[in-house]
């Protein structure tokens, strides 16, 4: 049977196709959407016809669409939006400024909000209180949400409205800091934070689609041809199904509706959908905070403070959640970053019956060996950041005890450990989410100050590579669609301007995304 007659064929290139029956390549060919054919260039171009597109690549280099498998793609895009930008910020009256300057663009009626700010990164050396924005701005709400994500600075106006005030209890999985004096600082750490988030007037859907649709270009800009939205509430989710519908989602997402939303729930789960643009089969809980502002769950204090951080849920209640969900045909992806929380969130795990669903660990951050093994057991696929490194790895060595530092993101020894890897960004957790500095992250394992974190968890950029694409294929569920370049899967595919496995882990932020391709379609060319 003669095979059919390509679209388009791109040659002379170096394709590293992450298909391990046949890892290097010189040509590809498309026909409507999907690979048809990868090999030596002569053999297909012979397929070629007289309507069919040649692109010469120059020899430069191709990889499968790298999939960041776990981003907030409408936090992304609120940034890139009406959202304040502190990521910058590097200190109490640079971030006072900030927020002066957007105050004077907004109309009365508005609340003011921001994220990004890290007070490692201050020159103070802590996090901003309400007092520090009254000074800013202190007739309307102002919120303020750290890097992280899992801690929020309130000005007095926005305490206010929430009605917190001396007497006002923390809900559980949460905290509310106070000075000596009983009264509240304005940080509200982790469930805490909906005391107030519950009283932000929500943006429109179509406020949200255009958030969604600013973060998905600039993901395309990177080489990122599918992504995860890891917990999606239910207007948002609803904003999804809606750019779907209309055919004006960019790329492929993998969107996870929470169960929980602000520490309130269970809210109801919408109905699944698997289409070429968008999945929504996977749900998405938190079992603890995060690491960089000392919330994620460990058996050890914090160096900087007698804390252990915050658990949200615990092994039972998280068995009880997760179960329903999971019988009801959806699979299972769970924040656990300190290594208490992991071991919450794998006995919960164990106690799922083998439903053919995908059970994923994100972050898992601290885990110990027996931690890694039992993982390995259960077929649980792991979602680790090496991209934190360089942007928060500081906080880490501030706030971890050394045992805890030595073993930060192990991605090592996930690996030996036979787990499969998807390596992500967190974004907007970092600033930065390009994969080259994600596949460098994990190579070189350095802060921004040059400082080592646990070198022996080193991994080389021939396996980052293949985390930021077939294991992250893999942990989407659609691994016969996409992360590798072979007959069948999608023509998402992006042109470098170097081979990353060639270049020295310096110069891997070096290498550019030249061209980005998808369903064999140029979306995005610098």
């Amino acid at each position: 049977m003669t095979p059919p007659v390509p679209d388009l064929v791109v040659h002379n290139g170096v394709l590293l196709t992450q298909d391990a029956g046949q890892p290097a390549a010189e040509a590809l060919a498309v026909r409507a959407g999907r690979i048809v054919s990868v090999g030596r260039a002569d053999d297909v171009l012979a397929s070629a016809g007289p309507a069919t597109r040649r692109i010469d690549l120059g020899r430069r280099t191709v990889v499968p669409g790298f999939i960041d498998a776990h981003a907030h793609i409408w936090k992304i895009g609120h940034l890139l939006t009406t959202l304040v930008d502190l990521r910058g910020a590097r200190s109490l009256p640079d971030l006072r400024a900030r927020l002066r300057e957007a105050n004077a663009r907004l109309p009365a009626s508005e609340w003011l909000l921001g994220r990004g700010y890290n007070e490692a990164r201050l020159v103070e050396g802590r996090s901003p209180q309400r007092t520090d924005l009254d000074a800013a701005v202190p007739d309307r709400p102002v919120a303020i949400t750290r890097t992280c994500g899992h801690i929020l600075t309130c000005n007095t106006a926005a305490l206010r409205v929430a009605g917190i005030g001396p007497d006002t209890s923390a809900p559980a999985g949460g905290e509310i800091d106070r000075d000596e004096a009983g009264e509240a600082t304005g940080i509200l750490r982790e469930t805490a934070m909906g005391l107030v988030t519950r009283r932000i007037p929500p943006p429109t859907l179509d406020e949200y689609a255009a958030m969604i649709e600013a973060a998905l270009r600039h993901q395309l800009a990177l080489g990122i041809t599918s992504t995860t939205d890891a917990g999606v509430p239910p207007a948002i989710a609803a904003a999804y199904r809606a750019l779907d519908a209309d055919r004006r989602l960019s790329s492929r997402v993998n969107a996870m509706p929470l169960r929980l939303v602000d520490g309130v729930g269970p809210v109801p789960l919408p109905e699944r959908v698997v289409s070429d643009r968008l999945r929504m089969d996977t749900v998405k809980f938190f079992a603890d905070g995060g690491l960089s502002g000392a919330t994620a769950a460990i058996s050890l204090p914090y160096r900087h403070a007698e804390s252990h951080g915050v658990l949200r849920l615990d092994g039972p209640e998280l068995t009880v959640l997760a179960g329903e969900a999971h019988a009801d045909g959806w699979s299972i992806a769970t924040h656990a970053i300190g290594d208490v929380a992991i071991d919450h969130v794998l006995t919960a795990y164990d106690r799922l019956p083998e439903r053919g669903h995908r059970l994923r660990i994100e972050h898992f951050g601290l885990p110990s060996a027996s931690a890694l093994a039992r993982a390995s057991r259960r077929g649980v696929i792991a979602v680790p950041q090496t991209v934190f490194l360089p942007e928060l790895g500081r906080n880490f060595r501030l706030y971890l005890p050394d045992p805890l530092l030595a073993r930060a993101y192990p991605v090592r020894a996930m690996l030996d450990a036979r787990i499969v890897v998807a390596l992500s960004s967190d974004a907007p957790v970092v600033e930065n989410d390009d994969p080259l500095l994600g596949i460098q992250a994990a190579v070189l394992r350095r802060d921004e100050t040059g400082e080592a974190i646990a070198p022996g968890e080193s991994i080389s950029a021939r396996e980052a590579l293949h985390a930021y694409t077939v294991g992250a294929a893999r942990a989407s569920g659609d691994e016969a669609n996409r992360g590798s370049l072979r007959p069948g899967t999608w023509a998402d595919f992006a042109v470098l301007s170097a081979n990353p496995l060639d270049v020295c882990p310096e110069a891997l932020t070096d290498v550019r995304v030249e061209q980005t391709w998808l369903g064999g379609e140029l979306v995005f060319q610098r």
